[in-house]
């Protein structure tokens, strides 16, 4: 495992996320989980070099992002906001339907369909043309809904449980594993029809495979953060950090298989 930007001044690292056109990544960093302007972006180039510790920044506490034409989206507290990569500019601000909702994650199909977790109403929100609406809510297969993945056909969310929403009728599977996997943070496909998954309880990294078969790929030290798998560089990349020492960075877990 490589520890990027450790030591560097980087602060309660959340998510990551791979901009494949510029190749280089950026996280998500802040302090409390309230409207505010301490939150920020880093960047990294492609070499795992910090080349902006405050990339865009007077952000409240950023969290899950994805990236569509160019605009990376972020979920920031109570507003979906959308900066515009090429100028490091937010251009347009999407608020919550649901107050204080706990925006989470973003996935953003193929389709350009974009999907928002709310951890606080375990709930699913999509933007609707320029409004952020409430798209599906349920207590218990959302539970603490966060970790999202998005096709044209599927959503798919994780927190308390795993969760496959079909979009066109909204029924929602419950995707069990053995052995089971709770508590979900980050959920990323792995090109096999299985799933790399990150989790807060435990601070564990597993594989899902298609067949519901779950892998510990490990467990413990500091805690992970939201991931993505990155088949460019054959890694899954998540952010990472110790509160108490105040020691953060992205972990690069480098893969030959699962």
């Amino acid at each position: 495992m490589k520890k990027w930007g450790e030591g560097m001044g980087m602060t309660n690292v959340e998510s990551v996320v791979f901009d494949a056109q510029n190749n280089c990544l950026y996280v998500s960093n802040g302090e409390n989980f309230a409207p505010g302007t301490k939150g920020y972006i880093s960047k990294f180039n492609k070499n795992g070099e910090l080349e902006q510790l405050k990339w865009v920044e007077s952000l409240s506490r950023p969290t899950g992002m994805a990236i569509k034409n160019g605009q990376l989206w972020v979920a920031d507290v109570n507003q979906l906001k959308v900066i515009d990569i090429s100028s490091g500019k937010v251009i347009k601000k999407y608020p919550e339907p649901i107050e204080n909702s706990g925006l989470n994650d973003v996935a953003i199909n193929p389709r350009g369909e974009v999907y928002v977790t709310a951890s606080f109403v375990h709930a699913v929100f999509k933007v609707e043309g320029d409004t952020l609406k409430l798209w599906l809510q349920d207590e218990k297969a959302l539970q603490w809904a966060n970790g999202i993945f998005a096709t044209n056909q599927q959503v798919w969310v994780g927190g308390t449980l795993l969760s496959s929403i079909n979009i066109e009728t909204k029924e929602i599977r419950e995707i069990t594993s053995n052995p089971p996997i709770q508590d979900i943070d980050g959920l990323w496909p792995d090109g096999q029809d299985g799933y790399l998954i990150s989790t807060v309880e435990g601070s564990s990294l597993w594989h899902l495979d298609a067949k519901g078969k779950s892998k510990l790929l490990h467990q413990g030290g500091d805690y992970l953060g939201d991931l993505q798998y990155v088949p460019e560089y054959a890694s899954i990349c998540i952010p990472r950090g110790n509160h108490k020492e105040k020691r953060y960075y992205l972990a690069v877990f480098e893969l030959e298989g699962f």
